[in-house]
């Protein structure tokens, strides 16, 4: 994912850079919290470095996508490495190893980047690794203790394909998260990444995966979301609109937007926006408007930023919001 030099500018300028700016004052935000109304409690509890206000938080969450989706909430929050790794020290509380483990994760990410390889340097590739390396020991240290982790295995997957473990440990770890919560939408998103032509992957199985996962899973999961990321990894990989434009294709979109999102079984839940993110971006690039309205309409003002960032032609990646605005237009005419 480029950064523009406007991006360098308005972050200069700013401090938070154009994204802060456009969350603000566009109608549509890419803020992680999503608007729920427990991340933005959760996101000022960890701002405050306030873990008993986070344990408690984490502690009751019994979902497992939604507790993913809050310690990613967690992880994102900057220095937050800095107090929960006291927590995790103080008396190697399995959830506060948990959250840090995740929150180094992030920071490894940070470090390194959205770029391709080509853009990394010497130094953030260290520091990359060595992140990651101190997450995945944590995060270790959680599923010796609890194998029934599904959110540790989850997090494991992510380490698995920064530091290049290979498909044999990622098939286990993801094995053991499946086997914890059959349809960790974390989990399976992580595999499907790892599967990927551009970590090393053959996009053929990773399309196969997505769509045995979909049609695998109960009526009304949001592993389904999994096809449409599937077909516009291989759209962003080269192949193009062509492709996402083929009858099969939109066929097999289709099918999974009505066993996923689409069925009455279908359960909203925190940190869901990506799941309709990606149906409409699918829709829309597929060129069927009137498909992609409801996703749009059950996305609201969530852009999920990473959905969107390959359709920003003409400005710079900060304001992805653009993207999403000019597609939702669209499809409600």
């Amino acid at each position: 994912m480029r950064t523009s030099v406007l991006d360098r500018a308005v972050a200069r300028i700013a401090g938070d850079g154009a994204r802060a700016l456009a969350n603000r004052y566009l109608s549509v935000s890419t803020d992680p919290c999503e608007g729920d109304p427990g991340a933005l409690a959760l996101r000022e509890a960890a701002r405050r470095a306030d873990w008993p206000a986070v344990r408690a938080f984490l502690a009751g969450v019994t979902d497992p996508d939604s507790r993913y989706f809050y310690l990613r909430v967690v992880a994102r929050v900057p220095s937050a490495e800095i107090w929960l790794e006291r927590a995790a020290q103080a008396d190697r509380d399995t959830l506060a190893l948990l959250a840090y483990g995740y929150r180094l994760i992030a920071w490894a990410w940070e470090a390194r980047g959205t770029g391709g390889s080509s853009s990394v340097s010497g130094g953030q590739a260290r520091t990359f690794g060595e992140r990651l390396l101190r997450a995945e020991a944590c995060l270790g240290e959680v599923v010796d203790r609890n194998p029934g982790d599904a959110d540790a295995w989850a997090g494991l997957l992510t380490c698995n394909r920064g530091l290049g473990r290979g498909l044999d440990v990622a098939w286990h770890r993801f094995g053991r998260a499946r086997a914890a919560s059959p349809a960790h939408l974390g989990a399976h998103a992580s595999m499907l990444q790892q599967l990927c032509g551009k970590w090393g992957g053959d996009d053929r199985e990773m399309l196969r995966f997505a769509v045995e996962s979909a049609s695998g899973a109960p009526e009304g999961s949001p592993v389904a979301c999994l096809v449409p990321e599937a077909h516009l990894e291989i759209w962003a990989g080269g192949a193009g609109q062509r492709h996402i434009r083929r009858p099969e294709v939109i066929e097999e979109i289709r099918r999974a937007a009505a066993w996923g999102p689409g069925s009455p079984a279908y359960r909203p839940f925190p940190g869901d926006a990506v799941v309709h993110n990606l149906f409409a971006r699918a829709f829309t690039d597929a060129g069927l408007r009137s498909e992609a309205a409801p996703h749009f309409a059950a996305a609201g003002d969530r852009v999920v930023g990473h959905v969107w960032a390959g359709a920003a032609y003409l400005w710079p990646e900060s304001l992805i919001h653009l993207s999403y605005l000019r597609a939702r237009r669209k499809a409600g005419r």
